[in-house]
């Protein structure tokens, strides 16, 4: 079966790549398709995600980029037939060396600047928040309350079905094979399932957006590398309504997983 031609497509179906579709198809822009190399959607770097949703950032930018999408989350959440499993638990982000609660008081006021909420709190108020926790040697703790985690697959599926309401479409089983250029603008793809022609290439290719570049010569300056998370059995004292939580200094977070913690590292 032909793909069909699209005024523009987005290469990769993760959650980046339908985000991307998603924005678009609610700016206006119909004629939209993605393709997507695995059999099915979020199949690589998304089904691997932890889910965070932080909005604290070093950057106005950055931190805002995050609100936008904390503020996506909730209202897909409303949706009674395709939910992305979003859970506005809040976070904490806690110092335990005098470096990092620099770092905080800079990350506090980047975060006014942004107009999100994110303010200082004691041992004894992020206590309550999280009983099972040991404070003691926290130095500084940020609390953001409109912080959460979603579900990284079922955002994918989410985005799908707001998608094809707004009639996007999409080719799994897809692998991009060249980029056709001509005067510096892109004119079609090549792919595993024929020629077709676009007037825009969105490269949302993850771990593989390098190779995408490199097919029309740019250098695209980042490297994939190797992260692993856990998720513990059940634990006394721990359920899904509990903050999301990282230790920069520790190089760790953690958040709810049922009645377990899901922990990973950076």
């Amino acid at each position: 079966m032909s793909l069909g031609d699209a005024e523009i497509v987005i290469i990769g179906g993760g959650a980046v790549g339908l985000g991307v579709a998603y924005e678009l198809a609610r700016a206006g822009k119909k004629d939209m398709l993605v393709i997507e190399r695995e059999y099915d959607l979020g199949r690589a770097t998304t089904s691997q995600g932890a889910g965070l949703a932080g909005q604290v950032r070093s950057s106005v930018e950055r931190t805002r980029l995050a609100m936008h999408s904390v503020a996506t989350f909730s209202e897909l959440e409303k949706d009674p037939d395709a939910r992305p499993e979003w859970h506005p638990v809040g976070s904490l982000r806690i110092a335990e060396t005098s470096e990092r609660v620099e770092e905080f008081s800079r990350l506090e006021a980047t975060a006014a600047r942004a107009g999100l909420e994110a303010t200082r709190i004691g041992r004894e108020e992020a206590s309550r928040l999280w009983p099972a926790m040991d404070f003691t040697r926290a130095r500084a703790i940020i609390w953001c309350p409109t912080d959460g985690y979603m579900n990284p697959t079922s955002v994918v599926k989410c985005y799908e079905h707001q998608c094809r309401k707004m009639g996007v479409r999409f080719a799994v089983s897809t692998a991009l094979e060249g980029i056709i250029v001509r005067d510096g603008r892109v004119e079609g793809l090549e792919t595993s399932r024929g020629t077709l022609r676009c007037r825009y290439a969105v490269n949302a290719a993850g771990a593989h957006a390098y190779h995408v570049a490199k097919l029309v010569g740019l250098e695209l300056p980042i490297v994939p590398v190797r992260h692993e998370y856990f998720v513990t059995v059940r634990l006394d004292g721990i359920h899904p309504g509990l903050p999301c939580f990282r230790l920069p200094d520790a190089g760790l977070y953690g958040r709810p997983s049922g009645d377990g913690l899901l922990l990973g590292g950076w």
